[in-house]
């Protein structure tokens, strides 16, 4: 199609006026705390994600620690803060430029423990462009059960339904009175320990005593058109699977970045996120699901967790968690393997006694004769354990009864010692020669009589 020549100049001047994509940057602490907590550069690369997969006009930039490159501040339209607090905070030393970003009418989102600076001049901007902080003495940081959450009507609570969860959500924060509260909830006044810097004061108490409810997440808008989104939960990654938990977040952080919040809330179109950081904790936590999710989103993590010391199925053995260990079993899971005690996940499935696990590792073709740092075989432990059914399903599965411990004891040296009858029959059933001495010149009789073990003795006397 041509253009009359006056408005094909036109639409060439008017071209450049589109407004650019709004562009976010996350500035995330390092990991701290244990396994699935404080996992701040995962969670905000998590948050990055869906924010770039909204469909909205921006764009996404993520730094671990506060970016080198001031231009990469100077870009931002909304920065996003989420790291530990006090003397680790992410803005400590870099005060002059996070003020120029709220000089300039920009937007600002600080998460949990980023609420509270060490810096009293940090503090003093963060009342300025957030509208409050957390403020030793008087706000709280237990963790507690959210329930009956009051949740406002504003766009940045677009999308999000009432939801429960355990966090530790501060409370009692130092507020302006012009911020709008976003999400509220009562906690219980148990919530509270012992007064001190951050478990309780006479304050606290008396709000909790007069039904006062705790404002949670809020937003504010600033005289300078600058806007604030503080967020105080966010201390376990595994809360970022929940959807409403994380919309909120997310349009809080679209908000402020002077976006239109969709009408159902922001929504990043990204693969299912296992609520747990690592196959590790969620098989610690015996979500079977999330195990699976971690399965499906990161085939490598079945042979190999953050625990490089154990394999995902020696620490589902170990746990006792016989469902997620036959799904690692059934996806491919290698059987073997060994501790720092040199013990085979045979061994682990015996010593916890679990005869589904023994009998499914035998199949999956788990070595019945591996022996620990002591020589014992997984035979040795179930005699020692008087674990019966156990007993047969290893020599059912092959278990030699004759392998020699680094005492050169059988199997049935130890079920001499603590074995009931049927333990010690089964094994002179298969051809254990009960006349065999121990490097320590002893036979299972001995043995039997130095514990006094009757039933022992009733089967080996004859």
């Amino acid at each position: 199609m041509l253009f009359p020549k006056p408005l094909l100049l036109l639409l060439l001047l008017l071209a450049p006026l589109r407004a650019a994509p709004k562009t976010i940057l996350f500035i995330a602490g390092p990991k701290s705390h244990d396994a699935g907590q404080h996992e701040h550069p995962s969670a905000c690369a998590l948050l990055a994600r869906h924010l770039a997969a909204s469909g909205l006009d921006l764009k996404v930039d993520v730094s671990n620690g506060w970016p080198q490159d001031v231009a990469r501040v100077g870009a931002a339209d909304a920065i996003v803060i989420y790291g530990d607090g006090m003397d680790k905070h992410p803005a400590t030393g870099h005060l002059a430029e996070l003020r120029n970003h709220y000089a300039a009418g920009k937007g600002l989102t600080v998460l949990h423990w980023a609420l509270e600076p060490a810096d009293p001049e940090l503090s003093k901007l963060l009342d300025e462009a957030l509208g409050g902080h957390f403020s030793a003495e008087w706000s709280v940081n237990p963790v507690w059960k959210m329930t009956h959450p009051i949740i406002a009507s504003h766009p940045a609570t677009r999308g999000v339904a009432p939801f429960e969860m355990e966090d530790e959500f501060y409370y009692h924060l130092r507020l302006r009175d012009d911020v709008t509260p976003l999400l509220q909830a009562l906690p219980p006044a148990d919530s509270l320990g012992a007064d001190g810097p951050r478990t309780g004061n006479p304050a606290v108490r008396k709000e909790l005593a007069d039904k006062v409810p705790q404002t949670l997440a809020w937003v504010v808008d600033n005289p300078n058109k600058s806007r604030g989104f503080g967020f105080s939960g966010g201390h376990s990654f595994r809360h970022w699977a929940n959807k409403d938990f994380r919309q909120l977040v997310l349009n809080g952080i679209v908000w402020t970045a002077g976006l239109e919040v969709p009408p159902q809330g922001v929504v990043g179109n990204v693969a299912a996120t296992p609520a747990y950081q690592t196959i590790d904790e969620a098989i610690a936590r015996g979500d079977l699901d999330d195990v699976r999710l971690h399965l499906s989103t990161d085939p490598a993590s079945l042979h190999q967790g953050r625990d490089k010391t154990r394999s995902p199925l020696a620490q589902a053995v170990l746990r006792n968690k016989t469902e997620i260990a036959l799904v690692l079993l059934e996806s491919g899971a290698k059987p073997d393997g060994v501790d720092g005690s040199q013990r085979s996940i045979l061994h682990l499935a015996v010593e916890r006694g679990n005869g589904v696990l023994v009998s499914a590792l035998l199949k999956s073709g788990a070595k019945p004769d591996a022996r620990d740092k002591d020589g014992w075989t997984p035979l040795h432990h179930a005699a020692a354990k008087n674990q019966l059914e156990i007993a047969k399903a290893l020599l059912s599965g092959g278990a030699n009864p004759m392998v020699l411990s680094v005492l050169g004891g059988t199997p049935l040296h130890e079920a001499a010692a603590s074995g009931g009858a049927e333990m010690v029959q089964l094994l002179l059933d298969h051809k254990v020669d009960p006349s065999l001495k121990s490097k320590e010149g002893v036979t299972a009789l001995d043995i039997a009589k130095k514990f006094n073990n009757q039933a022992a003795l009733g089967v080996l006397s004859k």
